[in-house]
């Protein structure tokens, strides 16, 4: 059986140098006609091979590269040289940038191969890399100072769902996140309002200025959402951000729009107390799920490891970076917002009542 045919085996580059050795070494013995009816190609392939390899050796056997000799469209040595050093001054600008803007007369392509060839290129950060990045700056933020609040819907996980609709269990949670420990501070609704969501704030804020915390440098973070003024075009009238600013002299911040990654820490939150919490407990009554829903805040403030903090609870975190703030600002329980604010009557949810009592 002859062996298969020379471009069939060429074909796959782990033959390639093999197949032309047996081609050469079948010629030099046996002579040209017999490799070829071998090894099923032509005579000028075959000395082709044995030439190159009488005069170079092995290394006449692999191919050799196919790029012209002489690039005629070549920019000249100084032109290049221009060029590098634009580029080394501005490596975060292309091709087409570095044209524009000083007006290079060469082509678009030229340029791109002068920076291809001779200058480094801006590597793009993989995402854990940028995720990295983040870590090291909200790790370098003061503890309870920065905070993203958002709300999470409750209706739409299975297991919790049945719970829910049989016991009249709470169908939103308003959660609040710490950036720097990453503690975490719930309250709960049937619905979602400005005034749950102010009565929520208003709380947490009464509770950090109860333990010491500056106000002035503290920075709420939310989305848009209706809750939190999104769709409100002026600002001072009363509701969720004129309670941080005007009544607390805190600040706000609205995230920017389409960028829901930019409250990527209170929504892990809501992803980790779905899996560890909604996913696994069972319920008797709202009473019941108030008692549960603040042991696991307990738990996840004191004594749960976050692996993106350095597998240290919120309660270590604190202690090392600011032991002059009392472990006790960890303690804020969870609020059922419609026991403790049942309403007056007709549509509306009622007005804020004092906060320092709940």
């Amino acid at each position: 059986m002859y062996p298969a045919g020379y471009y069939t085996m060429i074909r796959s580059h782990d033959y390639v140098f093999d197949c032309r050795l047996r081609i050469v070494m079948h010629a030099l013995s046996q002579g040209v006609k017999s490799a070829t009816q071998l090894f099923q190609t032509s005579p000028r392939t075959v000395r082709k091979w044995r030439n190159r390899y009488q005069t170079e050796g092995s290394r006449g056997l692999v191919d050799r590269s196919r790029a012209p000799h002489t690039c005629p469209h070549k920019l000249p040595p100084e032109a290049e040289q221009h060029i590098i050093r634009l580029r080394n001054r501005l490596f975060t600008f292309g091709a087409q940038h570095l044209k524009d803007e000083f007006d290079l007369p060469w082509g678009v392509n030229s340029i791109a191969r002068v920076i291809r060839q001779n200058c480094r290129t801006r590597l793009r950060k993989r995402k854990h890399q940028r995720k990295n990045d983040l870590r090291h700056i909200k790790a370098a933020y003061k503890p309870f100072t920065r905070f993203q609040m958002d709300t999470k819907y409750l209706n739409d996980i299975p297991h919790y769902w049945l719970f829910m609709t049989l016991l009249g269990l709470p169908r939103f949670q308003y959660t609040i996140r710490e950036l720097s420990v990453g503690a975490e501070f719930l309250a709960y609704a049937d619905e979602i309002s400005v005034t749950y969501a102010t009565i929520t704030i208003k709380r947490f804020l009464e509770h950090l200025e109860k333990h010491g915390i500056d106000l002035k440098e503290v920075t709420i973070q939310s989305d848009n959402g209706s809750e939190f003024d999104g769709g409100r075009l002026e600002k001072s009238t009363p509701g969720f951000v004129h309670a941080i600013e005007k009544e607390y002299n805190a600040h706000h911040a609205f995230i920017p729009p389409g960028c829901r990654n930019a409250n990527a820490d209170v929504e892990s939150v809501h992803a980790t107390i779905e899996s560890e919490f909604y996913d696994l407990e069972s319920f008797n009554s709202r009473p019941d799920f108030l008692e549960k829903s603040a042991t696991y805040q307990y738990y996840y403030n004191l004594a749960r490891k976050n692996r993106s903090r350095g597998r240290k609870s919120p309660l270590e975190l604190l202690a090392e970076k600011a032991p002059e703030i009392s472990c006790h600002i960890l303690d804020l329980p969870p609020v059922d917002l419609e026991a403790a604010f049942k309403p007056r009557g007709g549509y509306h949810v009622p007005s804020a009542p004092e906060i320092s009592k709940i």
